[in-house]
């Protein structure tokens, strides 16, 4: 028995888009492109999505294997747990990035300072827990919350929408395209989020209207997401590079928003519950990594590795999102970069190598 519901594996593509597009993207993006930032978004979109394509087709293709005995059938033992390894890497530095931004925004919107023991050991025992439990646990509760996120992402941005100029974004392209392509380059540590998938391999039960679903909520949330970032260059235009969060900030804009107080904890409720779950996602698909590279059997061991090692590494940076960002921005992006090409290469081969006894896989 398969272990997602073509409905359940949609919900976990949609909560990684959503967790890693609509938070802390679009500031970053406007101090490389400016006016110009919601067309770097448009083409991270565009890049994100056809990647996305092109490995939900591979999953369909290949749907009664597993990618772990693909590789193996193809590379053999030793060179698939090499490619693993690098794949491990690719999903930490993500992963690390989603717990280091959920832990800068609670530090935002709840306190100035909050003791790391008091955010790491619950965040971690949380996302921990699902990731042992697995990820059927995870997608049902996706499935639970989606509703509760999407109104929640509806008020937080239609609250926003009298304070709107297109003066902050019009004309395009006044400098040349050259600030389009730079905030593109900026963003390109939060594309590639459907290599991920190929490790789901195996795992989901395709119904015959799967396409139709899958494609047209990935589309809808992909123009909300483009929606979203342009509604917010358009309320803050040049302060955009004093806001850290954007749906925490952009229901601040209101005056009579403002007035309520505390308003910014239902963006605060909805991203947690995001980031929470999406972090999950990320530490069971290192867990099945670990147990993959390792030969085991029970997942609380890799568990327990992977969150050592995010924690280490969180600690290198200071847990800061700025240092993080800032060190992605100098080095990490080229890396991923390397990595993500690495494996869209291996894609490529898996589709070209032709071998009798997985011809029907």
């Amino acid at each position: 028995m398969k272990e997602l519901t073509s409905r359940q594996f949609i919900f976990i593509t949609l909560f990684a888009m959503l967790s890693t597009k609509i938070l802390t993207i679009q500031p970053l993006v406007y101090e490389h492109a400016g006016k110009d930032s919601i067309w770097s978004i448009f083409l991270g979109i565009v890049f994100d999505f056809s990647i996305l394509i092109f490995v939900v087709w591979l999953l369909q293709k290949h749907k009664d294997i597993s990618f772990y005995d693909l590789l193996k059938k193809t590379f053999g033992t030793v060179v698939t747990k090499i490619l693993l390894v690098f794949m491990f890497v690719f999903i930490l530095l993500k992963a690390l990035f989603l717990y280091q931004e959920t832990y800068s925004y609670f530090l935002q919107i709840l306190f100035t300072e909050i003791p790391l023991l008091v955010y790491v050991i619950p965040a971690l025992f949380v996302t921990g827990y699902f990731a042992v439990k697995g990820i059927t646990t995870i997608a049902r509760s996706m499935e639970i919350f989606s509703v509760f996120i999407i109104i929640g992402v509806l008020v937080c941005t239609l609250t926003a929408i009298d304070g709107v100029s297109t003066d902050y974004i019009l004309p395009f392209f006044e400098n040349g395209i050259s600030p389009t392509l730079e905030g593109f380059e900026a963003q390109i540590f939060y594309r590639g989020n459907a290599i991920m998938l190929l490790l789901f391999m195996g795992k989901i039960d395709f119904n015959k209207h799967f396409n139709l679903k899958f494609y047209s909520y990935n589309i809808a949330l992909r123009l909300a997401v483009l929606g979203i970032g342009l509604l917010f260059y358009m309320v803050y235009g040049p302060s955009v590079k004093y806001v850290e969060f954007t749906l925490a900030d952009l229901p601040q804009y209101d005056p009579f928003v403002s007035d309520l107080g505390r308003f910014n904890w239902l963006s605060l409720v909805i991203c947690t519950l995001a980031l929470f779950l999406t972090s999950s996602t990320f530490l069971y698909l290192l867990t099945l990594i670990g147990r993959w590279v390792f030969n085991l059997k029970r997942s609380f061991i890799p568990t327990c590795i992977s969150i050592a090692l995010v924690v280490i590494l969180a600690y290198i940076n200071q847990f800061s999102l700025t240092v993080m960002a800032q060190k992605v921005a100098a080095e990490w992006q080229y890396i991923t970069v390397v990595i993500l090409a690495m494996f869209m290469l291996l894609t490529i081969i898996l589709l070209c190598v032709r071998r009798q006894k997985w011809t029907k896989c």
